[in-house]
């Protein structure tokens, strides 16, 4: 199972944003997008499962390989993608239903369980993956609304998890949450990817150092440098790398 981009181009109207883009994303690790502001890392994560096709004025050139078939030109079922690419975005989007609703929005879109049973027990697991069953007992059909902003994060990734992904995009998840939750939201992603592929956004240098197995540095819509995060961070090739590093441009 991999993600892959081949002479990947993106433009939106007049604007070239994604040039070039070569990478292959190893499975089961934490990869970290890090890079100033504006240098393409949430378009490169968009597309990745077509969410970029929203965008007026898009235009894709070349490929992305998800597990060896190209998204972009082989007309593979958006649906089918998303589910198998789950997103946790940078604010948390609850659905305007219960906390039991969110989890089993999708499992019920893709009918994915026949008993009812089974689609309590299948909900119940994900909220405790998440470390929020504990935390919302009793209270499992109230609105996902009433939940803090740290609960709610955790109730989207258990939503995404729930329909049984194989990869997980994160557009900077933990940056509208205090640094409690945010520290829940980093253990949680590095005890998940045993299981999943996560392909993580992050503005903080600080957070990748933390978390990262792997690491691509983009700058103006290329990829400058990609590789093991020891690597990159320890002994980086580039100079822009070295520059970003050190700190003389975010």
């Amino acid at each position: 199972m991999s993600i892959e981009a081949q002479n990947l181009n993106v433009y939106i109207k007049d604007n070239h944003i994604l040039k070039d883009v070569n990478i292959r994303l190893p499975e089961k690790q934490i990869t970290c997008i890090i890079g100033p502001s504006g240098c393409g890392k949430s378009t490169l994560l968009r597309t990745f499962n077509r969410l970029i096709d929203s965008t007026e004025g898009v235009k894709i050139e070349g490929k992305v390989l998800v597990d060896g078939q190209d998204i972009i030109h082989s007309g593979a079922e958006i649906t089918e993608l998303r589910r198998k690419i789950g997103l946790v975005s940078q604010r948390p989007c609850p659905l305007p239903m219960s906390i039991f609703g969110n989890v089993a929005y999708g499992c019920r879109i893709n009918r994915m369980f026949k008993k009812r049973k089974q689609l309590i027990y299948h909900v119940q697991k994900n909220l405790r993956d998440v470390g929020l069953l504990d935390e919302i007992k009793g209270r499992m059909h109230t609105p996902a609304a009433r939940l803090s902003i740290g609960q709610q994060q955790r109730l989207c990734l258990a939503r995404s998890l729930a329909v049984q992904p194989e990869y997980i995009l994160a557009d900077e998840a933990t940056s509208a949450l205090d640094p409690i939750s945010s520290k829940t939201v980093e253990d949680l992603f590095v005890s998940l990817k045993e299981r999943y592929t996560i392909i993580m956004v992050t503005h903080t240098l600080r957070q990748a150092l933390r978390i990262a197995d792997n690491v691509v540095f983009m700058y103006l819509g290329q990829v400058i440098e990609a590789g093991p995060a020891q690597q990159v961070f320890n002994h980086p090739q580039e100079e822009l790398t070295q520059k970003y590093l050190a700190g003389a441009f975010s």
